[in-house]
């Protein structure tokens, strides 16, 4: 029944004459695409610390509802999102730790995605220590959106930027009869130091972050999907810091998915975010 009503949703939004239309659309994030959307997010990340000889891995897992509405901004569109529902877990040798996440369900995250997948924060929530304990919930929207290309790709073709971020695009696939679009996404960043809390000189390290991945993308919604893989791998040098030399190596797979049984432009409780929990007023 859900895939039923999901291919009646695409085949409305798809509308006269589209199948012939846009062979090679050109993307962009635009308001209707989020009105009363909801993503479905999980992520599992593995962490393999060593120091000296010592070696410790752990494992952290997060499922979550997020919901969107949003607004025309100057320079985009302003987003209002938020949890609906949220699952955190930490294994680790010693123990599991679940958090109590109410604190933050309903909490208001608020930033302006440029068309292209830039987004700039304009306000977090209160998270809770044990939740950031688990997991960085503070910047969960940072890159929750994938950018995108300046201009329409052929299948086949790659755009790339300067800062080591490469798109793809590849065969489209298809539901009910209609296209849908699909990239590869890859991206490569260097870090030499990150700042330390209650210290005024930056931690040095070198650190190298890897993501490799895919997403979907249909015309009338916008980001249908996205599956991505991330590994960063970091070596920190003993200091007055720290005290012996630390590796480290993080692998995170993250899928996202559209939830197609919501309605387009049909928000519950007349489209205005939950004021529930602790969570509701921003931090």
């Amino acid at each position: 029944m859900a895939r039923r009503a999901a291919a009646l949703l695409l085949a409305a939004l798809a509308g006269p004459g589209f199948l012939g239309a846009q062979t090679d659309p050109n993307l962009g994030y635009a308001v209707p695409q989020f009105q009363c959307a909801q993503f479905l997010e999980t992520s599992r990340t593995t962490i393999v610390t060593q120091t000296g000889r010592r070696s410790r891995e752990q494992t952290v897992e997060r499922r979550g509802v997020w919901q969107f509405r949003a607004e025309p901004a100057d320079t985009g569109v302003a987003l209002t999102g938020w949890l609906d529902t949220l699952v955190l877990l930490r294994r680790s040798p010693e123990t599991t730790i679940r958090p109590d996440t109410d604190g933050l369900i309903g909490g208001r995250y608020r930033g302006v995605l440029s068309p292209g997948g830039k987004y700039l924060t304009r306000g977090r929530p209160f998270v809770p220590g044990e939740v950031a304990e688990v997991s960085d919930m503070a910047t969960a929207l940072d890159d929750f959106f994938p950018e995108l290309p300046p201009g329409p790709l052929h299948p086949g073709e790659v755009w790339t930027d300067t800062s080591g971020l490469r798109i793809q695009r590849l065969s489209d696939s298809a539901l009910s009869g209609l296209p849908l679009y699909r990239y590869a996404l890859e991206a490569t960043r260097k870090t030499k130091s990150v700042p330390v809390q209650y210290d005024t000189i930056p931690l040095t390290l070198e650190q190298i972050s890897r993501e490799r991945g895919t997403f979907v993308w249909h015309p009338g919604l916008g980001l249908l999907r996205r599956d991505r893989t991330i590994v960063v791998e970091t070596s920190v040098p003993a200091s007055r810091v720290v005290p012996q030399p630390v590796r480290a190596r993080a692998e995170q797979r993250i899928s996202l998915r559209r939830d197609l049984r919501v309605p387009v432009n049909r928000c519950a409780g007349g489209g205005a975010p939950p004021q529930t929990g602790n969570g509701a007023s921003d931090g």
